[in-house]
């Protein structure tokens, strides 16, 4: 009485069905991350500008997500009038404000859009990005929608 064994190799199979499985996850987290940072984000407005009519949220539409190979990136290229890259400074803070003391420690004035002067000592950091990405309740969040996605197939 003899019986014939065949074996089947499907490791191929299975290793392309775990990565779209992880390339899934990593667009899911990359949507979820986006949407966190974009909640965090300030919007200026004219009391916040002390300019007459200012319409902020330029910075917060400009929040995208991208993911290349296996790395999900969070962020936005948003360049000030002046070219200056404005989500870092809204990120970190200016001047006496600025994170770990390394903004100017001397006030100086600036002039808006329509002309008008302000004296300033900088501003305050708000991290938009940084909660967004490492608050407990969100990486609990991102953690999840892996598991539920690896765990298909």
């Amino acid at each position: 009485m003899g019986f014939e064994i065949e074996f089947k190799d499907l490791s191929q199979a299975a290793l392309a069905e775990l990565q779209e499985n992880i390339a899934v996850a990593n667009e899911a987290v990359g949507l979820a991350m986006e949407a966190h940072v974009k909640e965090g984000a300030p919007v200026g407005t004219p009391t916040s500008t002390s300019i007459a009519n200012y319409h902020g949220g330029s910075m917060r539409k400009s929040i995208t997500h991208k993911v290349i190979d296996d790395t999900v990136y969070v962020g936005t290229n948003m360049k000030a009038p002046n070219g200056a890259p404005y989500p870092v400074y809204v990120e970190f803070g200016t001047g006496v404000h600025a994170e770990g003391g390394r903004g100017r420690q001397s006030p100086w004035v600036w002039r808006d859009k329509n002309g008008k002067y302000h004296y300033t000592h900088g501003i305050k950091p708000t991290h938009f990005m940084r909660n967004a990405l490492s608050r407990a309740d969100h990486i609990k969040e991102y953690k999840e929608i892996y598991e539920k996605q690896l765990k298909k197939g």
